[in-house]
């Protein structure tokens, strides 16, 4: 992996049924079937790694695949991009899932990262039997993680008696294999602070939403001062020029303004501090410049995106690296296509900023 000082870019993996060329935001939020399509993902995926991004996010939810079973199958279709699996817990027994990444490993032999979550919808976490509330479902996380972290330590037999999951004289043949690591990279995602605690605890770095540079450096510089990274989650819109980045912003928005009554239904009902903190923001269309709320309340939280030219959105990335930011899990419309502009032209453009920015500090 690469070293702390560079920005990490992830990037959203396409669903089965979408069109990746199309500028339809909804259809991979929607909870409609996403079937696996390794035609479509696996091209998907290869393209990602021609582009220089880290890895894809393997999203989790009741109308998407497995997202452990679905990495295991493009995993074989790429050399070395790596993925992050989406995890919550209560959801499976954590040395079953432990038993799953390591088999995993083994059989592909790349970087894996999970992005933990405690679930943000009480409606659909009741699909998968988990009546908890949102405190609760942090607290079964510690349990979770801590079981987890116990087998990649491989000290022996694990023994946890949590609040919440138990284990006693646990043991797995199945080791983790990597070169890089003794366990996968694991992102904390959440705004509250169990989301912050469990970071110190047992991850490497916490996943937020959008928020502007400023108030992100003073949420993440505990984090930082402790040794864990930070990151964001953000969607892109790049184009040459500031005016055709902004066209095809506002196009987006009519396109998708008959969702706005399914979203606020569906914000009304969450117990996550961090999607409503985004409806806070979205009050706001510009909280920062090139920081854009527009279509949040029609797509969604993850929706606040970095709008502008190519150079603009580049001069942004390094703004939130100023502030302590060095993962990006990024998601854009078209999707093939966004990325590409991404890999193309603003990514080139970062890496030479951070390489000027090194030469400065030497002096």
């Amino acid at each position: 992996m690469k070293t702390n000082n560079t920005i990490h870019f992830h990037w959203r993996l396409v669903q089965g049924g979408e069109d990746t060329m199309s500028t339809n935001a909804t259809q991979n939020d929607s909870g409609k079937a996403a079937w696996p399509n390794l035609d479509l993902q696996g091209s998907f995926c290869k393209t990602a790694e021609e582009l220089g991004i880290e890895s894809v996010l393997v999203d989790l939810n009741y109308g998407k695949p497995d997202p452990t079973l679905l990495t295991t199958a493009l995993a074989l279709e790429v050399k070395s991009l790596g993925f992050i699996i989406a995890v919550r817990s209560g959801l499976l027994s954590p040395t079953l899932f432990t038993q799953q990444i390591n088999t995993l490993s083994t059989i592909t032999n790349r970087p894996i990262y999970l992005n933990v979550v405690a679930g943000h919808s009480p409606s659909e976490q009741k699909y998968y039997g988990d009546f908890l509330n949102h405190n609760e479902r942090y607290e079964r996380t510690d349990d979770f993680l801590n079981i987890c972290t116990e087998f990649w330590k491989e000290n022996g037999p694990v023994n946890v008696d949590g609040n919440y999951i138990k284990v006693k004289d646990g043991v797995l043949k199945t080791p983790y294999i990597s070169d890089k690591s003794k366990r996968p990279f694991i992102f904390i995602g959440g705004g509250s602070q169990p989301a912050i605690d469990l970071t110190l605890k047992y991850g490497d770095c916490w996943m937020q939403l959008g928020d502007t540079p400023e108030r992100i450096k003073e949420k993440v510089m505990p984090i930082i001062s402790k040794g864990k990274s930070a990151g964001l989650r953000l969607s892109v819109i790049c184009r040459p020029t500031h005016q055709d980045a902004m066209k095809v912003a506002y196009q987006l928005l009519e396109d998708t303004k008959k969702l706005k009554i399914k979203q606020s239904d569906f914000v009304s009902k969450t117990d996550s501090e961090s999607i409503k903190y985004s409806q806070f923001l979205a009050k706001e269309e510009w909280p920062s410049p090139n920081l854009w709320t527009g279509i949040v309340k029609t797509i969604g939280p993850t929706a606040i995106a970095i709008v502008g030219s190519y150079i603009e959105v580049a001069s942004k990335l390094m703004e939130y690296k100023n502030a302590g930011i060095t993962h990006f899990i990024l998601s854009g419309w078209p999707k093939v296509e966004e990325m590409e502009r991404f890999g193309k032209y603003v990514i080139p453009m970062v890496r030479e900023m951070e390489k000027q920015n090194e030469l400065i500090i030497m002096r």
